[in-house]
């Protein structure tokens, strides 16, 4: 009940910016615009109203082990065309509600909110082309602190970092490379210890959810990330045009 509640919450907000744009490029942006204006299938479906791979397509990662156990943080929102990260931050008095997108990646959208338990979350989405496609970008291979990345899902750093401040020196920093997507939020709030758990789609451990503690000069936070396996990059391939 709480994953339903944490992507309703999600879309709810979404959709909240979206009016409040009032159609402007600030809200959630249509499918065709989020798949450069061609979001038909290469191949089709065999008959019409059947769906296809795409459209059958679960991608759900929930997080194992922990506070955290069995939080839904990663999903595929099919009707725009994009990958949800959703980044649990505990009850954190120093996370204000924000939402915005960020300019150099149009299409990249966030937000922050609570459950009714108090409990702060980040969400991202981030439009499947970019994670598809990549960028020709310095590869960020250290947290805001210095250290570096923590375990990455694929296996490869990404290729773009973009750092976005908030209020109450909260900083949220965005990684998104080919076939990778990570997420870091920096805060007063110090998770005293690094821990490490794997995010599981079934028996498949597709990213992983960590916690970064403080250090001299730099705050401490929650980084997530995941990859896209070759057999879900496939179907998206196929399902868009880019």
């Amino acid at each position: 009940m709480l994953q339903k509640n944490i992507i309703k919450n999600f879309a709810v907000g979404c959709a909240l910016i979206s009016l409040l744009a009032c159609g402007s490029k600030g809200g959630f942006e249509s499918q065709s615009t989020l798949t450069g204006g061609n979001n038909s299938s290469s191949t089709g479906s065999p008959n019409p109203g059947t769906p296809d791979a795409y459209q059958m397509l679960q991608y759900k990662g929930l997080i194992s082990g922990g506070n955290n156990d069995g939080t839904l943080v990663v999903d595929i929102d099919k009707a725009n065309g994009a990958i949800l990260l959703i980044l649990p931050l505990q009850i954190n008095p120093y996370i204000d509600s924000v939402e915005g997108e960020i300019p150099d990646l149009p299409g990249v959208k966030f937000m922050t909110y609570k459950d009714d338990k108090g409990v702060s979350y980040f969400a991202v989405s981030v439009p499947l082309r970019y994670i598809r496609k990549g960028a020709s970008f310095l590869n960020p291979a250290r947290l805001p602190n210095g250290d570096a990345l923590p375990q990455i899902a694929s296996g490869e750093l990404p290729s773009l970092a973009v750092a976005i401040p908030g209020k109450k020196n909260v900083k949220f920093n965005f990684y998104i490379g080919v076939n990778v997507v990570g997420v870091y939020v920096s805060s007063p709030y110090d998770p005293y210890i690094a821990l490490h758990f794997p995010i599981r789609k079934g028996l498949e451990t597709i990213g992983y959810f960590h916690t970064v503690p403080a250090k001299s000069g730099f705050d401490g936070g929650f980084f997530l990330n995941t990859q896209m396996p070759d057999s879900v990059a496939a179907i998206i391939d196929d399902h868009f045009r880019f």
